[in-house]
């Protein structure tokens, strides 16, 4: 696909945005320290390839950059955290947004002890296992209506998940639709298409992501 001036420009004005909220962030910024403007090449190039290209494979040189700073998983979510904020006030639509939440998720999941957190909300009799994007997200203890892959339904209320309750409790938990729970649902989608590949990836978006409230500026 070719580069459109308004394409370009939505990649440079969110790697911008980006990393101005990256160097204010007092938790993130000394740990990126002079790393910053190697960051900011990163970004850019994972937004072009989600924006422009349309494609979700992680550019390497971000693996090989989030090692050398030494990101911890947490580092690295306030990272997509902001990337995925800046990129929400550009209205790019739910496609982009889980183009470029499929890239931060995969390079999220090659971190030193990314995944490790124990699946324990299956029950033990149960031998299957979820996948990364739902051991990641699933705490501990067992709260109703979580998803139950690979048939993704409700833990809960037997509904397909996301469910109307789990709606609500997630907007709740994230404070509204906010940039952090758009990559949460989008690396769930990620994962229920490869666990229910008949479902039809137009379906999936509206399940996923259709019912998000649209943000107005």
């Amino acid at each position: 696909m070719v580069d459109t001036p308004d394409q370009g420009m939505i990649v440079r004005l969110t790697t911008n945005q980006a990393l101005e909220r990256m160097a204010e962030d007092e938790v993130l910024a000394p740990r990126l320290g002079p790393g910053l403007a190697a960051v900011a090449a990163c970004v850019r190039d994972a937004l072009h390839r989600a924006l422009v290209e349309q494609t979700s494979s992680a550019p390497h040189r971000f693996h090989e950059l989030c090692r050398n700073l030494a990101l911890t998983d947490d580092s690295f979510d306030r990272l997509g955290h902001h990337v995925l904020t800046a990129l929400l006030g550009q209205r790019v639509g739910p496609d982009a947004l889980v183009r470029v939440g499929v890239i931060l998720g995969a390079v999220r999941s090659r971190l030193p002890g990314a995944g490790r957190l124990a699946d324990t909300a299956r029950p033990p009799s149960d031998p299957r296992r979820g996948n990364g994007a739902t051991r990641r997200y699933r705490p501990v203890r067992v709260p109703e209506h979580l998803p139950w892959p690979p048939a993704w339904t409700c833990t809960g209320c037997g509904r397909d998940w996301p469910c109307p309750t789990k709606q609500s409790q997630l907007l709740a938990e994230f404070g509204g639709p906010r940039a952090a729970l758009a990559v949460y649902l989008g690396s769930c989608l990620v994962a229920a298409a490869q666990d229910l590949p008949a479902l039809p990836p137009a379906r999936a978006r509206t399940r996923f992501l259709g019912w998000l409230p649209r943000t107005r500026q």
